[in-house]
């Protein structure tokens, strides 16, 4: 859910955003539901929280990203988790993977803090035709199929802040025969694409929606009866791994 530096008023503007915008709530809600039937037992970690806001949909998840803030329970490199091994039953990920400088390394961290059966949970961005154009129109982020994210001007090294928002196309379809090589304790166990009116039409973390809540309530339900659609139209991802058991 984070896109931001904490350092940056955009993450205070969120919760506002959030506080007083019920289509955005509603998106994330709908999001939440899919989710559930696949939370396993044991303690929930979301890495890249951001703004916080995962805290209306997972009450008991303890919230972390790169710096702290106050309504933060942790400060934590995704990269770097401070959790003993095997301690965790979740790791929840909301727009967080397509910032990391390699993927991999995070989802082996992520695997690591998990115990045998736990899972990664992750909504990511993904790119099909349509939402291809509406990203390259609208949205300040790249979309890079050659390198997980695009090298900085001026020089070879990447800004780890920088995200691509191909970056799931790249881990989950591009690199999808290597991943017993690339991930061995990990198993894909659920992936669909969604989203294709639902956060277009409450334009995001912006302050207006395209349509009023009376509307948008029943428009966002179109989503529900386009999963045919999803490969050309989907604007997210929605996959989840589980760590293997030791005798797998």
């Amino acid at each position: 859910m984070n896109e931001i530096h904490h350092g940056d008023t955009e993450t205070e503007t969120r919760r506002e955003i959030w506080a007083r915008k019920p289509q955005i709530r509603l998106v994330y809600e709908r999001w939440a539901r899919r989710i559930r039937p696949f939370v396993p037992d044991g303690v929930m970690l979301e890495v890249g929280s951001g703004s916080g806001l995962t805290r209306d949909l997972f009450p008991r998840a303890i919230l972390s990203d790169i710096l702290h803030a106050s309504w933060l329970d942790a400060a934590a490199d995704c990269l770097r988790l401070p959790f003993r091994t095997g301690s965790l039953g979740c790791v929840l990920v909301f727009d967080t993977l397509h910032h990391t400088a390699d993927p991999h390394v995070f989802l082996r961290e992520a695997a690591r803090v998990l115990r045998p059966g736990g899972r990664i949970i992750l909504v990511e961005p993904f790119i099909t035709p349509v939402s291809f154009a509406g990203y390259k129109l609208l949205h300040h982020e790249d979309v890079c199929f050659a390198s997980y994210q695009k090298p900085a001007p001026g020089g070879d090294k990447t800004d780890a802040w920088q995200g691509n928002l191909a970056m799931a196309n790249i881990v989950f379809r591009r690199q999808a025969r290597e991943w017993p090589q690339r991930q061995p304790s990990l198993r894909i166990v659920h992936q669909s694409l969604m989203s294709f009116f639902d956060f277009q039409l409450a334009a995001g973390f912006k302050p207006h929606a395209y349509l009023p809540m009376c509307l948008f309530r029943r428009a966002v339900r179109l989503d529900d009866w386009l999963g045919f659609a999803m490969p050309f139209a989907a604007f997210r991802i929605f996959i989840v791994l589980e760590k293997k058991s030791a005798a797998t």
